[in-house]
C-alpha cells in the first residue's frame, strides 16, 4: 500500500524542473532563431514561475488558515495576481517588444515541469 505522501508531486522539483526547461528553450530560441526571441522565452518563463511560486505560497498559506478569511484573501490575490500579468501581457503584446510565439513557449514551463515531475514520479510508483 502506498501513504499519502509518496503520491504527492514534490513542488520544489517542479519548479527545478521548469527553470531547467526554461533555459533549454531560452537557449535554443537564442541559437535557433534570435536574441530577441530568446529573451521572450526567457520574460514567459519567469513569468509564469513566479506567478506559479506565488500562488503555490498562497495555497501553503491557505492550508494553515482554512477559515474563510483566509480563502477571501487567497482568491484575492489570486484576482489581483492574473489582472497584474493581463496588463503586464496586454503591453508586451501591444506594444510588441517580444517574439510572440516564443513568449507563448516561456508561458509553458511550468505546465511541462508539472508534467514531467509527474510522469517521473508515476514511473518510480509503477516500478
Amino acid at each position: 500500500m502506498v501513504n499519502e505522501e509518496q503520491t504527492d508531486i514534490p513542488l520544489k522539483r517542479v519548479e527545478l524542473v521548469s527553470y531547467l526547461i526554461l533555459s533549454a528553450f531560452g537557449l535554443a530560441g537564442w541559437l535557433i532563431l534570435s536574441s530577441l526571441a530568446g529573451i521572450s522565452v526567457l520574460v514567459g518563463g519567469l513569468m509564469a514561475i513566479l506567478s506559479f511560486q506565488l500562488m503555490r505560497r498562497g495555497a501553503a498559506r491557505l492550508a494553515l488558515d482554512p477559515d474563510r478569511q483566509g480563502k477571501f484573501w487567497f482568491i484575492l490575490k489570486s484576482l489581483g495576481r492574473l489582472v497584474g500579468l493581463g496588463t503586464i501581457l496586454y503591453f508586451l503584446i501591444r506594444y510588441q517588444h517580444l517574439h510572440i510565439p516564443g513568449f507563448l513557449v516561456g508561458l509553458t514551463t511550468v505546465q511541462l515541469g508539472i508534467i514531467l515531475t509527474a510522469v517521473s514520479k508515476l514511473k518510480r510508483l509503477l516500478a
